[in-house]
């Protein structure tokens, strides 16, 4: 019996696009051979080169979209769309700007059916917990951007998910308030047990975050290598950015990252170039 709470079994994703230059639809595979297990509880980041399919991996496992082959399983169980077993945080907020903070939290409850009590005494729990008790009757444009992400991790945390996914949530946020709500996260994932799985284009942040490291490769994106780290980079009380291990972690992720990066932009230049070349006007022969 596995132990997994996640497992990907020879995930493989494909889309229908256009035929370049106007020729007919072919098939684009973003995602290949996908095989993976995520642990109960366990904090796993995963970094790619843009355009390899880490967003299109988490959307398989929200239940938003499904493989074309392979499959994906939580607790055992194939997943076959949404579900409340699973909160999504992304990278834009997302909030209703005529809700407040609080009421922001409580609409998932409103929607599982709670009373008007649960929601409120479940909605100022998680703001509690995201550092945001005092601003709770504030309404959107009056939250800085940290606050706005921290409220959508609360809304997503409020209706006790067992996995929580997050697709580069920090990646609109400047350094400060980056690092800022990267421990915050990692606290509210200590104090709650859950497992995430997370997105993120950043090596410092996944190595600062991750118990486990995925790298994925260039398009089509496949698992490249799962980096354990060290314990060593998992305290709290330190910035572990400080100590000599964290750049050779740092360094590890980077040499497996940095061919797929190349291999990307090389893919990108050819496509642009044979684009360019599609678009040139036909140059008739010249009469004599």
């Amino acid at each position: 019996m596995s132990t997994a709470k996640i497992r990907l079994e020879q995930v493989r994703k494909e889309f229908e696009v256009r035929g370049d230059g106007g020729g007919p639809p072919r098939r684009f595979t973003a995602l290949d051979d996908i095989t993976l297990d995520v642990h109960p509880g366990e904090f796993l980041a995963i970094v790619g080169p843009s355009g390899c399919g880490k967003s299109t991996l988490l959307d398989l496992l929200g239940g938003l979209t499904t493989p074309s082959s392979g499959r994906i399983l939580l607790d055992g169980k194939p997943i076959t769309g949404p579900a409340r077993d699973r909160g999504i945080v992304f990278q834009q907020y997302a909030l209703f700007p005529w809700r407040t903070a609080i009421q922001n939290v409580e609409f998932g409850l409103e929607v599982a059916g709670l009373s008007a009590v649960e929601r409120r005494a479940r909605a100022q729990h998680y703001l509690d917990l995201v550092n945001l008790a005092a601003f709770a009757n504030r309404y959107p444009h009056e939250l800085s951007g940290g606050m706005k992400q921290r409220v959508a991790i609360a809304r997503s945390l409020a209706y006790d998910p067992e996995v929580l996914l997050m697709d580069e949530p920090f990646a609109a946020l400047d350094a400060q308030t980056r690092e800022q709500l990267q421990a915050e996260l990692l606290r509210i994932w200590r104090a709650t047990g859950k497992t995430i799985v997370f997105i993120t284009h950043g090596i410092d942040e996944a190595i600062v975050l991750g118990q486990r490291v995925a790298v994925m490769t260039a398009r089509p994106g496949r698992i490249k290598q799962i980096i354990d780290i060290p314990e060593t980079l998992r305290g709290d009380s330190d910035d572990v950015r400080a100590l000599p291990l964290f750049g050779e972690v740092r360094h590890q992720v980077w040499t497996l990252l940095r061919d797929e990066v190349l291999r990307t932009q090389q893919e990108q230049a050819a496509r642009s170039d044979t684009a360019a070349a599609i678009s040139q006007p036909r140059q008739e022969p010249a009469h004599v």
